[in-house]
């Protein structure tokens, strides 16, 4: 038993050993925006407008349905208005932080790059007992582009 186990372990080092190595590298910048706020990159940025709906299940609440979070981005290159999405998601906790469950977005509709894409949205605070108000909102958005190398 032992043997199979020292020859499977060996030929699965043999394996991995004979693989390229991952070839690519990420550039990622992330930013806690208010309501107006841009997230600046290079030529380009994105917007955080509103909070169009809030649906999510409160703190301390029981529900049938988690709920959703929508939320209103617009896009710009040189200033100038490319687009704008709304990102729906329903949050999921990790680590006490609520993470839509949507991050993964493409930018390539709105600034032609397919190596670049949201892959974080963050938003604060969760509903609690109160309502919370538009302009307490905040959402952490995180742009990863990818850089291929050669």
């Amino acid at each position: 038993m032992k043997l199979s186990v020292i020859i499977l372990a060996l030929f699965h080092a043999v394996f991995l050993a004979d693989q390229e190595p991952v070839s690519s590298k990420y550039s990622i910048q992330s930013e806690t925006l208010c309501v107006g706020d841009n997230l600046e990159f290079g030529d380009y940025s994105i917007k955080f407008k509103k909070i169009i709906s809030d649906s999510r299940c409160p703190k301390g609440v029981t529900c049938v349905w988690a709920g959703e979070v929508e939320v209103l981005v617009e896009f710009y290159e040189n200033g100038k208005l490319k687009g704008n999405k709304v990102i729906t998601g329903t949050n999921i906790e990790i680590g006490g932080n609520e993470i839509i469950s949507e991050a993964g977005i493409s930018l390539k509709e709105y600034f032609g790059e397919k190596n670049l894409g949201i892959t974080k949205v963050v938003v604060s605070p969760y509903p609690g007992k109160r309502k919370i108000s538009p302009e307490e909102y905040s959402v952490n958005l995180g742009v990863t582009r990818t850089i291929e190398n050669d």
